[in-house]
C-alpha cells in the first residue's frame, strides 16, 4: 500500500478533491453490483418463469437506481430463444455501466496513476466489449460472462469491479485525513464524527474476539447529506459491509458468498426492528460454482439520535462474528447438524463470544483431541459426538467449548489449561450418563407401576369392571405405553455415554418389554365380554395381576437405592441387592399364580362338576381363551421384570468392585 505520505506530497492541491471521488466511487459500486444482481435476477426469471421473482426496490433505492424503467426489468423478462431475453430497462441499466466503472477508477487515476495502471487496461478492456443490450434483448451468455466472479480464467466486468473496489478502499485508509476511534475518515462534520464513533464504540467493544485475525479496518466520508461507513469483514472478495446514514435512517448494504452466512447476519438483528429485503435466490441461476454473491439490504429508522448511536454501535458490534463463519460452521458440523451448528453459532455471538477462539485452538481438531483423552474406550470409534451423547448434550457441551476457547483466550490461559478444561467437562458429562440413565429408566417403571395398579383394579371380588371401564383402561394404557417408548429412546440416547454398559441397556430393553406387556394385557381385558363368562375369569387373575404390581415395586426401590450407590452410600448397594432378590421372588410366585389361574379358569370336568355342591361359574370358550392369553401375558411382565432386576444385580456388583 502506497503511504499517506506519499500520496499527499504527489497530490499536492489535488488531494482536496480525493474524499469526493472516492465516495463517488464507492457509491458508484454499490449501484454496479445493483446492477449486475438485476440482471442476474432477470436472467433467472426469463429461464424459469415459475420461480419467485424478486423486485429488488428496496436495494436500488438505497444505491440511487430509483428509475421507473427498472421496475419491470425482472419481473417484465421473457426468454425469445434459448440464448436470449428481453428485459424492460436492460438497454438503460446497461448505459450506466460505463459512467460508474470511470466513477470508480476516478479517485485511483487522482491519486496513484502508475499504481493504477493494470487496473486502467482492464478497464478499457472492458469498455470496449461491454454489452450495449439494444432493445432491451439480453444473451443469457453475456449475463453469465459479465457477473463471473470466478478467479483463474478470464476477467470479467465483476472481477474488475471487486479489485477496483479493493484498490479504492486501501486508497481511502491511505488517504484519511483524519483519525476517528480507529476508522479512517475523511470530510465529516460533528454530526458525522458523532455517528462513526457511534459505530466504532461497537466495534472496538468485540473487535478482540477476532483474536489477531485481519479485518474490520473501518472508512467512512460524506457525500452531501449522507455518510457513508464502509468495513471490510476479512479478506474475501465479495464479503463487503456499508452502512449509508442519512437523518436518523441507517441502511446497510451487505455482500456475500454465503447464502447461509447472509441468513445468520441478519438473524444477529432478530431483537431490533431492521426492515431486510429477500436474499436473492441465486443458486438457481446458470451460473458455475463460485460465481454467485448475495446482497441485501436492511434499512432501521431511529427514533432519535441517541436510538441512532445505539443502533450504529450495535451493529458495529456484529462484525467480528462475520470473520471465518463458514469456517467455523462447517467444523462444528463435524460433530453435528447444519442447523445445530449454526444454532450453535448464534448463540455464541448472542452472548459476545464468537467462534474466532474456537478456530484459533484448533477448530474440529480440538475437539477430536479432546474426545481422545477423555472418552477412549467410552465412544466407539467412527461413532458421531451427537450420536454418542446424545443431541442435546452434545449441543451443551459445543456451546461449552466454544465458551472456554473464548474465556480461556482472552484471560491468558494456556492452551493445554483450556483443553484440560474441556477435557473435564466432556468427563464429567460421560461419568454422569449411568445415573441420568438409571432416573429415566425409575421414571418409566414409575408409569409401568402405575398401569400395573389400573389392571389389577379391574379385577373385582365378583367380576370383571365393566367394559366401558376397561375400554377406559386400554386408552390409558395405550398412552402410558406411548410415553414410556419415548423415555426409552431418551435412555438408549445416554446408554450411549456410559462405559461397558451393556447390562444397563438390557435393563433399558426389559423394563419396555414389561410395559409393553401390561399395555397387552389391558388391551386383552378391553376385549373380555361384559357378562358372567367374562366375570369367571376375574377371581382366577387378581392375584396373577396383584402379583405383577407388586414386582414393578420392588425393581422400584432397587432402582432407587442403586441411585445412591455413587455417592459411596454401599448401605444402598445392599438394599438394592435384597430388592432385586424381591423382584425374583415375586416372579417366581407369579408362575404359581399363572398355573392356579390357569387351573381355576379351566375347571372340573364334567363328571367332578355334578359331585360339586357349589360348583364354580365357567368361563365360555371366549372367555377362556383371553384369560389364558391375560395370565400368559400378566405372567410374561414379571419375567421381564426379573430379567431388568437381574441386569441391575450385575451392574451393582460391577460397581461395588470398582
Amino acid at each position: 500500500m502506497v503511504s499517506k505520505v506519499a500520496i499527499v506530497e504527489e497530490l499536492g492541491e489535488r488531494a482536496v478533491l480525493l474524499p469526493s471521488l472516492i465516495e463517488a466511487a464507492l457509491a458508484a459500486n454499490d449501484r454496479l453490483k445493483v446492477r449486475l444482481t438485476i440482471l442476474q435476477e432477470a436472467s433467472a426469471q426469463a429461464a424459469q418463469p415459475g420461480r419467485v421473482c424478486l423486485s429488488l426496490q428496496q436495494e436500488r433505492r438505497a444505491a440511487g437506481l430509483a428509475d421507473p424503467a427498472f421496475d419491470t426489468t425482472i419481473s417484465g423478462a421473457r426468454s425469445v430463444d434459448a440464448g436470449f431475453f428481453v428485459a424492460p430497462g436492460a438497454e438503460r441499466l446497461a448505459n450506466g455501466l460505463a459512467d460508474d466503472l470511470a466513477a470508480m477508477f476516478a479517485p485511483l487515476d487522482v491519486a496513484e496513476p502508475a499504481a493504477a495502471a493494470p487496473l486502467k487496461a482492464r478497464l478499457d478492456s472492458a469498455l470496449q466489449t461491454l454489452p450495449d443490450f439494444r432493445g432491451d434483448r439480453v444473451g443469457h451468455a453475456q449475463v453469465a460472462g459479465i457477473a463471473a466472479a470466478r478467479r483463474g480464467g478470464a476477467d470479467s466486468l465483476h472481477l474488475l469491479v471487486m479489485d477496483l473496489h479493493k484498490a479504492i478502499n486501501r486508497l481511502a485508509a491511505a488517504t484519511a485525513v483524519e483519525l476517528v476511534d480507529g476508522a479512517h475518515t475523511a470530510g465529516l462534520d460533528d454530526a458525522g464524527r458523532q455517528r462513526v464513533r457511534a459505530f466504532m464504540s461497537g466495534l472496538n467493544r468485540t473487535a478482540g474476539l477476532a483474536f489477531g485475525h485481519p479485518g474490520l479496518a473501518t472508512t467512512a466520508g460524506r457525500i452531501g447529506r449522507k455518510l457513508t461507513i464502509q468495513n471490510d469483514i476479512g479478506t474475501t472478495d465479495a464479503h463487503v459491509l456499508v452502512v449509508h446514514v442519512e437523518g436518523l435512517t441507517a441502511t446497510a448494504t451487505y455482500t456475500d458468498v454465503h447464502r447461509a452466512r447472509a441468513k445468520f447476519f441478519i438473524s444477529l438483528f432478530d431483537d431490533e426492528a431492521v426492515a431486510w429485503s429477500s436474499l436473492a435466490e441465486n443458486q438457481k441461476r446458470n451460473l458455475a460454482e463460485g460465481e454467485i454473491f448475495y446482497l441485501l439490504t436492511g434499512v432501521y429508522a431511529a427514533r432519535d439520535q441517541a436510538d441512532l448511536d445505539r443502533f450504529l454501535s450495535f451493529f458495529g458490534s456484529r462484525i467480528v462474528f462475520l470473520i471465518d463463519w463458514n469456517k467455523a460452521r462447517k467444523a462444528l458440523q463435524t460433530f453435528v447438524s447444519k442447523g445445530k451448528a449454526i444454532e450453535l453459532l448464534a448463540d455464541a455471538a448472542k452472548g459476545d463470544e464468537g467462534h474466532r477462539a474456537f478456530l484459533e485452538l484448533g477448530g474440529a481438531d480440538l475437539v477430536f483431541d479432546v474426545i481422545r483423552r477423555a472418552a477412549a474406550g467410552r465412544i466407539a470409534y467412527g461413532v458421531r459426538l451427537d450420536q454418542a451423547l446424545g443431541e442435546g448434550e452434545c449441543l451443551a457441551f459445543l456451546r461449552n467449548v466454544l465458551h472456554v476457547a473464548c474465556e480461556g483466550l482472552k484471560d491468558g490461559r494456556s492452551a493445554r489449561l483450556i483443553r484440560d478444561e474441556m477435557q473435564a467437562d466432556l468427563s464429567e458429562r460421560l461419568d454422569t450418563a449411568e445415573s441420568e440413565l438409571l432416573a429415566v429408566v425409575l421414571r418409566h417403571l414409575g408409569l409401568t407401576r402405575m398401569l400395573a395398579g389400573m389392571i389389577e383394579t379391574a379385577f373385582l371380588p365378583n367380576g370383571l369392571a365393566s367394559l366401558d371401564e376397561r375400554r377406559g383402561l386400554c386408552e390409558r394404557a395405550r398412552q402410558i405405553e406411548k410415553k414410556g417408548d419415548q423415555l426409552t429412546v431418551a435412555a438408549r440416547e445416554i446408554f450411549a455415554r456410559v462405559r461397558n454398559a451393556d447390562d444397563l441397556l438390557l435393563l433399558v430393553d426389559q423394563v419396555e418389554n414389561a410395559t409393553d406387556c401390561f399395555d397387552e394385557a389391558a388391551f386383552l381385558l378391553s376385549l373380555a365380554p361384559d357378562n358372567e363368562g367374562g366375570d369367571a375369569m376375574s377371581a382366577p387373575l387378581a392375584a396373577l395381576a396383584a402379583t405383577g404390581r407388586e414386582c414393578v415395586g420392588h425393581l422400584v426401590r432397587a432402582i432407587e437405592a442403586a441411585l445412591q450407590i455413587p455417592d459411596g452410600k454401599r448401605i444402598d448397594a445392599a438394599f438394592a441387592l435384597q430388592c432385586v432378590d424381591a423382584v425374583i421372588a415375586a416372579e417366581r410366585s407369579a408362575d404359581i399364580a399363572e398355573r392356579a389361574a390357569i387351573g381355576a379358569m379351566i375347571g372340573p370336568s364334567a363328571g367332578e362338576l355334578d359331585a360339586l355342591a357349589n360348583p364354580p361359574r365357567q368361563a365360555d370358550a371366549r372367555s377362556l381363551v383371553l384369560g389364558l392369553e391375560i395370565a400368559h401375558t400378566l405372567e410374561e411382565a414379571t419375567d421381564r421384570l426379573a430379567h431388568a432386576a437381574m441386569s441391575l444385580r450385575d451392574r451393582v456388583l460391577q460397581e461395588l468392585s470398582a
